[in-house]
């Protein structure tokens, strides 16, 4: 049903013949980035678009389109010139597409790289850029641009890598960015100065988007307790509200619980850490982006198409990966399936 909705969008909002308009760089003097996946991981890897994107053509308006939980990454970056949050209602989000469209986008890049919603597609007529970029979209008419290339085995930063040449940017700095201001900063320092007087400080993230790739309390209480007899550390656990009654009784004079409202506040308080565990691709970009020593948990990934450990691997020289091995199946497809003692020797090796 899904599919045959698409298809009928399709047939409504794109249009007939194909452009041949070729891009001027020269010329360009606003570009939307589309980041309504409201993706946090996402967003912090775009960090290094528009930072490169500035450091050659200082004078283009970087505008991004985005949704209210990865908004908190560009709030203070000082590469975006205007942000635009959707996600509210079908006719709030409208208005905001109409206002986009006046005065004209010069470019606009389009990071989906499936078959659009009605929404989507409407949205790019509604907004109507100059020239659109899109990923896979040769089928479709309303992008000027399609790139086509097969990026399913490579880490996403060379994606990016490969959109800054199009605008012709060489050799661009792969780094990611994360800005937070002193409010956030005394946020997280207050949770460290809560902690205890030990000679590390470990985040640890148990929970990711799916229950295979999260921990669960007994998991998490085990690896918590190899950690306390092996390491002089202490242990911050990151969680959200709903987690909190969960693992709350883990809690004691090494091990904190920490909820914080704000993605930024985690940024902080992993910019203090000494290393950072987590299956949670965010939390893994969020961490390179300060260089931090990291231990990356991924599912087995070797029998499909796209190679997400590839794909969204930390692109930090100071990370490591642990995947769970599923030959002879022994063990399921989890993360709960990867050894905390070979976490714990991972940190061993980490901390000395």
């Amino acid at each position: 049903m899904k599919t045959k909705i698409k298809s009928l969008a399709k047939k409504i909002f794109d249009k007939k013949n194909k452009s041949d308009k070729i891009l001027e760089t020269d010329k360009i003097k606003s570009i939307l980035f589309f980041r309504d996946d409201d993706k946090i991981g996402d967003m912090t890897v775009s960090t290094l678009l528009f930072r490169e994107i500035k450091k050659k053509y200082c004078d283009v308006k970087i505008i991004v389109l985005c949704g209210k939980n990865n908004r908190e990454i560009i709030k203070y970056n000082n590469n975006v010139d205007e942000i635009y949050e959707v996600g509210g209602s079908f006719f709030q989000d409208i208005l905001i597409f109409k206002k986009l469209a006046k005065p004209r986008i010069n470019l606009a890049v389009d990071f989906y790289q499936f078959m659009p919603r009605f929404k989507h597609l409407l949205m790019l007529r509604l907004i109507a850029p100059e020239f659109l970029i899109g990923f896979y979209k040769q089928s479709y008419n309303i992008y000027d641009f399609s790139i086509d290339v097969d990026f399913f085995d490579v880490h996403i930063s060379k994606k990016y890598e490969y959109l800054l040449k199009i605008l012709k940017i060489e050799n661009p700095d792969l780094k990611y960015d994360i800005v937070f201001t002193s409010k956030e900063e005394k946020k997280a320092f207050s949770a460290v100065k809560n902690g205890c007087r030990r000679k590390y400080r470990l985040v640890l993230n148990p929970f990711a988007a799916s229950r295979h790739r999260s921990f669960d309390y007994c998991k998490l209480k085990e690896l918590i307790s190899l950690i306390e007899n092996n390491l002089d550390c202490c242990v911050f656990v990151l969680c959200n509200a709903k987690n909190t009654k969960k693992i709350k009784s883990l809690a004691n004079d090494r091990t904190f619980i920490v909820c914080f409202k704000s993605v930024l506040e985690t940024a902080a308080l992993i910019k203090q850490a000494d290393v950072v565990i987590t299956p949670d691709t965010s939390i893994v970009h969020i961490s390179a982006a300060f260089n931090k020593k990291t231990i990356a948990l991924y599912l087995d990934y070797s029998n499909t198409y796209e190679k997400i450990n590839l794909i969204w691997g930390p692109n930090n020289p100071n990370a490591v990966q642990l995947s769970v091995n599923t030959k002879n199946n022994i063990v399921k497809n989890d993360i709960k399936s990867i050894s905390s003692d070979l976490v714990v020797k991972k940190l061993k090796e980490f901390l000395g």
